[in-house]
């Protein structure tokens, strides 16, 4: 139970990383990009034990591509015939854009535009808002019973959190994030009663996060990743 409790903690806290980022429509725009015609050097069907870089430096590779931001999510991905790390990224304006680096040489194969919440909008359409309209029902639940200057507090610290993420070491976030896609099945085998009490149980703990000092908040993201080992 402890180690579901751990993988589950990884999931709550993606979660709560991607609100605190401004990620969401990276993430809800994950596999609606159409992306140009690219020659990477491994096909679909080819064996995954040709890929012979590790996320560490397909996120590296990622933030040369893009050195005013950082990369906070990537995984193996199949683009256009070809196996491929999708690496996220994230600058301090909260646009982000998306590399795609081949898994078997490390070269940087595309780079998207940087995407803004407005352009995002505008590109979605009908899409983005009933997606804007679930977010922000969520966000309003979260809130509800907070005074402004309450809800201005959360936010902040909320904030704070993502920097903390960012300001993590691409080997401690592509740890969280591998962690997290291992731990993906457990999390969709259960029932919708053991997810509801394990989001409970863990939105107490992330409660006990917030209210820390951003110092705090990175050292509490580093030893958790270190218990992970």
């Amino acid at each position: 139970m402890k180690q579901i409790s751990g993988k589950l903690a990884a999931l709550m806290l993606i979660g709560v990383l991607v609100t605190s980022v401004g990620a969401t429509p990276a993430f809800a725009d994950w596999d609606k990009t159409n992306y140009p015609a690219i020659q990477g050097s491994i096909p679909v069907g080819e064996s995954t034990n040709s890929t012979k870089i590790s996320l560490v430096d397909a996120m590296t590779a990622a933030e040369e591509a893009v050195p005013d931001s950082k990369a906070i999510y990537g995984k193996l991905s199949e683009i256009n015939g070809f196996v491929v790390y999708k690496v996220v990224m994230m600058n301090d304006d909260r646009a982000y854009s998306k590399v795609l680096v081949d898994a078997g040489t490390g070269d940087q194969l595309y780079v998207s535009d940087p995407i803004t919440k407005h352009s995002y909008k505008n590109k979605r359409g009908q899409y983005s808002n009933n997606h804007d309209k679930k977010y922000d029902k969520r966000m309003n639940d979260y809130f509800k019973g907070m005074t402004p200057e309450q809800i201005a507090e959360k936010k902040k610290q909320f904030k704070e959190m993502g920097d903390a993420w960012k300001s993590l070491s691409i080997q401690d976030r592509a740890a969280m994030i591998i962690h997290f896609m291992q731990m993906k099945m457990q999390w969709d085998s259960m029932s919708d009663e053991e997810k509801d009490a394990k989001k409970v149980d863990m939105k107490k703990q992330w409660q006990e996060y917030l209210p820390l000092s951003p110092e705090e908040k990175k050292q509490k993201l580093e030893n958790y990743v270190k218990s992970l080992n």
